[in-house]
């Protein structure tokens, strides 16, 4: 029950960063950040799925359309 009341706010923590990560200059040896995601969600896609599929350019995609908000940068 307190997982789904603080989710929202995970969210937008997570948004904040994305906007101050938008057209942000590549780190050498990172690149650029592409995605944004909460610890906690990422950790769950991981068990659940796997790292190879939750690092994958596919997963990437589908989570660029699917959360824009959280994907500063394009793949």
């Amino acid at each position: 029950m307190e997982e789904k009341a603080t989710e929202f706010e995970r969210t937008n923590v997570a948004r904040a960063q994305a906007s101050v990560m938008k057209n942000h200059k590549s780190v050498p040896g990172l690149g650029k950040c592409i995605g944004v995601m909460p610890g906690r969600e990422y950790f769950r896609l991981v068990k659940k799925y796997g790292y190879e599929t939750v690092h994958s350019k596919d997963f990437m995609r589908f989570f660029n359309k699917k959360m824009p908000e959280l994907s500063p940068n394009r793949v």
